[in-house]
């Protein structure tokens, strides 16, 4: 048998029997359950409106609370729900208002239009009521100032919600354009979760082929490397199969419950995002695989991983830092290190902020790093899959790989 047709075979195995258990059928089936139901049930648990309820103290909250509501909804939809509505009450006594507020039954407290009082800091999440009460705060001394000129505070409201400098790009695309943006940022999260869940199914089951002893009847008739691409051809396209089901099921359910915005992405950003979660994933996928042969148990599975966990985090990280800086150094060198650009190269292409020297280059070198995985992990695979009493080094399952 041919060496790809082995590999071919060796796929197919995997597919039927793998795709056939019980526990992936499970698995996809409560997978798409929790998709559709994380986007669908939103939709019937109440409006799009977040409610805000404030406490008054004395003279001249009216008018604030009034303007920090025409602030948070300047741009919403006549048809729609408002985005934010204030529920204000007053208080005689500020001990009422401050008791009330430390039990969480309102959220901030006016105290005659020049204090706003919350239980406690904002904290690395933000205060969102805060920063609308400080805006409408401010409209009002605006509105103010302003009107013995005869300005009226519609007026005002709209010139401090509107963009009123022209923006423009050197490549002439609209600069206010967040689509690229966001179609490189879910598609970072995508190949993070893929690597980080099917890399390590992949792992699992070249471990439980050699526990079981099942692995020494393979390769009595097929060589290592054949084997190791098999199992990751089979395994990752089950995998991959179940990822890009979950995906369409949940797009299909976003359009079909309007829940949320889905923004149009070009056919040239879907491209560049597929290529590289395909090549992001065979990476990592066989240095998962050839990993799965150094241990004899599944439970001793996750501790050998932990080189390929940390290298998708690096990736993950360094594309982050790539979303603020798309030409900073860091984003160049992920760039050119194979383990690093399937995260931080979808996020520049997307961003239009890679040169085309580089985008291919970068392309060559992960092609070669997938041809030369295969090579150095079927050497390890070969020299670690068939040895059994405790986990096996690197370099010992390299030295002892037969040819």
């Amino acid at each position: 048998m041919s060496g790809i047709g082995a590999v071919w075979q060796v796929a197919l195995r995997e597919l039927r029997v793998r795709g056939r258990s019980k526990a992936y059928l499970i698995t996809s089936a409560l997978i798409l359950a929790i998709v559709v139901a994380l986007v669908v049930v939103p939709r019937f648990l109440g409006d799009d409106t977040d409610v805000y309820p404030v406490g008054l103290i004395g003279m001249g909250n009216e008018p604030i609370v009034t303007a920090a509501e025409q602030l948070a909804n300047a741009n919403d939809e006549p048809d729609e729900p408002p985005s934010v509505s204030i529920e204000t009450t007053v208080y005689e006594e500020a001990t009422v208002a401050k008791a009330d507020l430390a039990e969480g039954i309102i959220d901030a407290i006016l105290i005659d239009g020049r204090e706003v009082m919350v239980e406690r800091p904002a904290g690395f999440t933000g205060f969102p009521l805060l920063n609308l009460l400080q805006r409408g705060a401010a409209t009002v001394e605006l509105e103010q100032i302003v009107a013995e000129e005869g300005q009226a505070a519609a007026d005002v409201i709209e010139v401090m919600t509107s963009d009123p400098l022209e923006t423009t790009t050197l490549s002439g695309e609209d600069a206010r354009d967040e689509t690229g943006g966001i179609a490189a940022y879910a598609g970072l999260l995508l190949l993070y979760a893929a690597i980080l869940l099917y890399g390590t199914w992949i792992l699992t089951g070249v471990t439980e082929e050699k526990s079981n002893r099942v692995v020494e009847v393979l390769l009595s008739s097929i060589r290592p490397w054949q084997l190791l691409s098999g199992k990751i051809l089979g395994i990752g396209t089950l995998g991959v199969g179940q990822f890009a089901g979950t995906v369409i099921v949940a797009v299909v359910a976003l359009q079909v419950s309007g829940t949320f915005d889905i923004p149009s992405i070009s056919g040239a950003t879907i491209f560049n995002l597929v290529l590289w979660f395909v090549l992001g994933f065979l990476i990592f996928a066989v240095m998962f695989g050839a990993a799965g042969s150094l241990v004899n148990r599944p439970e001793d599975a996750q501790s050998i991983a932990l080189p390929m966990t940390m290298s998708a985090v690096v990736g993950f990280f360094l594309a982050m830092a790539t979303l603020n800086d798309p030409d900073g150094i860091a984003a160049t060198i992920g760039t050119f290190i194979p383990i690093s650009a399937p995260f931080v190269v979808p996020v520049r292409a997307s961003l239009n902020a890679i040169p085309l020297w580089q985008y291919g280059a970068s392309v060559i070198l992960a092609i070669a790093s997938v041809v030369g995985l295969v090579f150095v992990g079927g050497r390890i695979y070969a020299g670690g899959v068939l040895r059994y009493g405790g986990k096996v080094g690197f370099r010992e399952a390299w030295r002892s790989a037969r040819d």
